[in-house]
Parts: structure tokens; sequence; C-alpha cells
């Protein structure tokens, strides 16, 4: 009878996807993985196999929390009008800097630069995080009063367009812009596009 994990499995990834996050790939030692986790070597390799597992496994995390809670944003119909969930999801961009000084930037962003040129199953990870997200902004088109006389392809150009918004907005948020930066952007994209 195989042994019970004998850590918290979210834990562990949440610090290691924060190692990664800081570090990149290349530059996350195992020790400081293992560190941050707070297991042994041993159960590092039981459970994932090896770093890069490891990393796939932050990445599909990633997906669950951060990007998960970005597509519950785009599609909370509390907040009747598509375009105010936009705009709030990329306003907390700009707060993330202003309030808490975060220039880590976004993690799917950081790993489509550093490891998806590098690595087929990340580079399709990561397509798939992109489409996730691009389509939490049809949503939200749709629900858009704006956007109501929109063609479905403008829709789904309008919602790519956001979708590079919003992750240039996180590059400019790790590349040390100020959150008044930031704003402008947003206001300029939005605008751009008929919701601002």
């Amino acid at each position: 009878m195989a042994r019970p994990r004998e850590f918290d499995l979210d834990f562990a990834l949440e610090q290691a996807m924060n190692v990664f996050w800081e570090k990149g790939y290349e530059g996350a030692g195992l020790n400081e993985l293992l560190s941050a986790m707070h297991i042994a070597r041993g159960s590092l390799y039981k459970a994932f196999g090896d770093k890069r597992a490891l990393f796939l496994a932050t990445l599909a995390h990633y997906d669950k929390t951060c990007i998960g809670e970005s597509l519950d944003l785009l599609s909370n119909k509390s907040v009747a009008d598509g375009a105010e969930r936009i705009v709030k999801l990329m306003e907390n961009i700009a707060l993330a800097v202003e309030v808490h000084g975060d220039r880590r930037g976004c993690f799917l962003c950081n790993s489509v630069v550093d490891q998806a040129p590098h690595d087929k199953e990340i580079e399709s990870l990561c397509q798939r995080m992109m489409g996730r997200m691009e389509r939490g902004f049809v949503i939200a088109l749709k629900a858009s009063k704006k956007a109501e006389t929109v063609t479905q392809e403008r829709l789904i150009e309008n919602a790519r367009n956001l979708n590079v918004t919003y992750n240039g907005l996180r590059v400019m948020a790790k590349a040390g812009y100020s959150a008044d930066d930031i704003r402008r952007a947003i206001d300029t994209a939005l605008q751009e596009i008929g919701i601002g």
C-alpha cells in the first residue's frame, strides 16, 4: 500500500510557481524550489518526477487559480455590463502595482517568452491558456452594451486584441511602468475597440 503524500500539494505548487515566476525556469534552482515547497528531494521526484514536470504542474496550477479567477471576473453576471468586467480586470493590474508593488508581471507571459520556444508541450499549454483568456474576453464583450452591434468576426478580433493588451499591461508592470502609465494604456486600448 502506497504511503499518503506528506505535504499539501496546492501549497507546494503555489510556492514552486512563485519561485519559477520570479526566477524563470533556468534561474530556479532545485534546492530553492525544495526549500520554498517545504519538501524533500524524494517527495518532489515521487510527486512530480522532475523539475520540468514540476514546471508543467505549476503552469496548470496558474491556469486553475489565476486564469480561473480572471475568467470568473470576465463572466461574472452580477456585473451586468461586460465592458465593466473588462475594465476591472485591467484595472487590477494597475492596482497590483500601486497597492502591492507587484512587478512580477504574468507567469503565463513569462513562460511563453522563457520556455515555450524550446518546449512544444509548454508551448501548447500556454496557447491553451491564452485561448481560454480570449474566450473569456468574448464572453465579456457579448455582455457589453457598447459591443451590441459588432459582428461575430469583429468580436473575436476584439477579444484577441484585449488579450494582447492584457498581456502587454502585465509586461508593462514587470518593466517598471507606473500605475498611471498602465491606466493610460488601458484607456487607449479600450477606446480603440469602442468600449472605453
